[in-house]
């Protein structure tokens, strides 16, 4: 399957991510997600579903300081624990700031890791950026660079791998998660030179991390991801269907 371009401004309902629960798309030009389950997600029916290698954009608003809203890119066979990527969270300190992560399947249990987004919090609109490339994968908000993972970075399906599908969630009661826009471009070609910017080298250098989300340690708390994970394949398992 070609790794098609996208861009979705929500100006009819849910338009290419037909796979909803309880999004709310009563404002023309955005949909709404808010309450302990709501998701949209475009389907994820294989390996080769979905996108790969390229930039991810998502003009969208995170609200509240408790973890419940995701932008994520879903793992296009829909297994779990596996290749998922999250272009935001919210950290479960209390700061309402948010990060992204990279997950990946440990023998059967979730692992990932993650960099936190510093100065990024809700309550207003940003863009959120992931560039998934050969070996790396870069996170921007508002245009800013704010972390670079190289570990366990997979190959989309092009390469060998599986694509991902594009995704939200919202599973508590106390945060929404609203989005205006989402554009993907696919990578030009192969692995491009890259070198950390000033400031960056010690982020890149830092050992992936599995359990926790790379957090201050006077800010640090736990992700409960054995519970989001046994809830999204209760609900697989029961329906079909992925949602939480």
């Amino acid at each position: 399957m070609p790794n098609n371009a996208l861009s979705e401004s929500f100006d009819n309902g849910t338009g290419a991510l037909g796979s909803a629960w309880n999004v709310d798309t009563s404002t023309k030009g955005e949909v709404k997600l808010s309450g302990g389950g709501a998701a949209l997600m475009e389907f994820a029916s294989g390996k080769e579903a979905g996108h790969g290698y390229g930039t991810y954009t998502v003009t969208a608003k995170l609200d509240g300081n408790q973890p419940g809203p995701a932008i994520l890119l879903w793992p296009g066979d829909d297994k779990w624990p596996g290749q998922e990527i999250d272009l935001a969270e919210i950290t479960p300190d209390g700061s309402g700031r948010h990060y992204g992560t990279v997950h990946w399947n440990n023998g059967g249990s979730d692992a990932y890791t993650a960099r936190v987004y510093d100065g990024v919090s809700g309550r207003s609109f940003h863009d959120y950026q992931l560039t998934w490339e050969p070996g790396r994968i870069t996170f921007r908000v508002d245009g800013a660079e704010k972390g670079v993972v190289t570990d366990h970075v997979p190959a989309d399906f092009d390469h060998g791998g599986m694509n991902n599908t594009i995704g939200f969630l919202n599973n508590n009661p106390n945060t929404s998660l609203t989005v205006s826009h989402v554009d993907f471009k696919p990578l030009g070609g192969g692995a491009s030179a890259w070198a950390p910017p000033a400031g960056q080298a010690a982020l890149q250098a830092a050992p992936a991390e599995t359990g926790t989300p790379v957090v201050p340690a006077e800010a640090s708390g736990p992700v409960d991801w054995a519970a989001l994970a046994a809830e999204v394949m209760a609900n697989y398992e029961a329906t079909g269907s992925w949602f939480i």
